[in-house]
């Protein structure tokens, strides 16, 4: 339950529950039964085998720990609160340990409640205590772990992440090591959560059509109709197209048959083989258009038009609702 990491390696447990036991120093504190503050239990230890203490609570949160035989047999008592025990600071305002970090800042973290293990004998503990905790809800992408109190400051994490079943998080019993367990050196440890940060989706570009050319140059005196192109990756629905136009002056002398600017001969046309074609159809009116092409998506790209008795070329260009 107890083990510990640095640098991604596991300390050994029997290591791991000596620094554990590496105390505030000075005599342990009794149990606070103050109303909300905290609730104790307590068992005799056994030479020859684990003892279950009674389950414990405060606030919403209830604590169930096996105690690993003793040499000799003591009276363990387990306290559940959700301030510090025995002189501990919070784990919100400490930091690990510099020695067990490479960095040199750790991070700060939030104790769900603590939990205290102490004794009216020394004895010697043939393994680890396993302890689990049910709480009022577990909150998804949520992992649990153990800091332990020791050298005055908290080792985060010192054991986890938990296993998890419904509202029950659990560190297990173990039965490798052994420590010593003195009135004056308790094991302290919080338990804690973290949380996984959903990583932002990144977003999948929308594709934009792409027309070719991007502008049409017609002659007033000699009508005719030229060929737009519209592509766009990976798209097969139909594009749409719109044409509006502007006259200028003079008209030609004759005037033409074809009163109008521009226009389209078609409207809508389903890709073919990666790309569309749309027919502008050129006037005798002097003037310029703007061909707006859209896609399912709505993106558009636009094609200018210039109809006149001389070369007028007016650049296209794309853009994106």
């Amino acid at each position: 339950m107890l083990s510990r990491s640095s640098s991604g390696a596991t300390l050994g447990v029997g290591l791991v529950l000596a620094a554990l036991l590496a105390a505030c120093g000075g005599t342990t504190t009794p149990p606070r039964n103050q109303a909300g503050l905290s609730d104790t239990t307590s068992a005799s230890t056994s030479t020859t085998g684990s003892v279950a203490l009674a389950t414990i609570g405060i606030s919403g949160v209830s604590s169930s720990a096996t105690f690993p035989a003793t040499t000799p047999a003591v009276t363990i008592t387990e306290t559940i609160s959700t301030t510090p025990p025995g002189g501990a600071t919070a784990l919100n305002s400490a930091r690990a340990a510099q020695a067990l970090r490479q960095t040199a800042a750790a991070p700060s973290y939030t104790a769900i409640v603590y939990v205290e293990f102490s004794a009216n004998g020394t004895a010697t503990i043939d393994g680890q205590p396993g302890i689990s905790f049910t709480l009022p809800s577990i909150t998804a992408g949520d992992s649990y772990y153990l800091a332990a109190y020791q050298d005055g400051v908290w080792d985060a994490p010192a054991a986890g992440p938990a296993s998890v079943s419904g509202t029950t998080v659990s560190f297990p019993f173990g039965n490798s090591g052994t420590l010593t367990i003195t009135p004056s050196t308790p094991i302290i440890i919080a338990l804690y959560a973290t949380t996984t940060p959903t990583p932002t989706p990144t977003p999948t570009p929308v594709p934009t059509p792409v027309v070719s050319p991007a502008s049409l140059v017609f002659d007033a005196y000699a009508p005719g109709t030229q060929n737009v192109v519209v592509s766009e990756a990976g798209d097969t629905a139909a594009f749409t197209a719109a044409i509006v136009c502007t006259e200028s002056t003079p008209v030609p002398n004759p005037a033409p048959a074809q009163n109008y600017v521009a226009q389209l001969a078609q409207t809508s046309v389903t890709p073919t083989a990666g790309s569309a074609t749309f027919g502008v159809e050129g006037g005798g009116d002097p003037g310029t258009c703007t061909v707006t092409i859209t896609d399912v998506h709505a993106a558009t790209a636009t094609v200018s038009v210039a109809v006149d008795a001389a070369t007028l070329s007016v650049s296209g260009k794309s853009r994106q609702h």
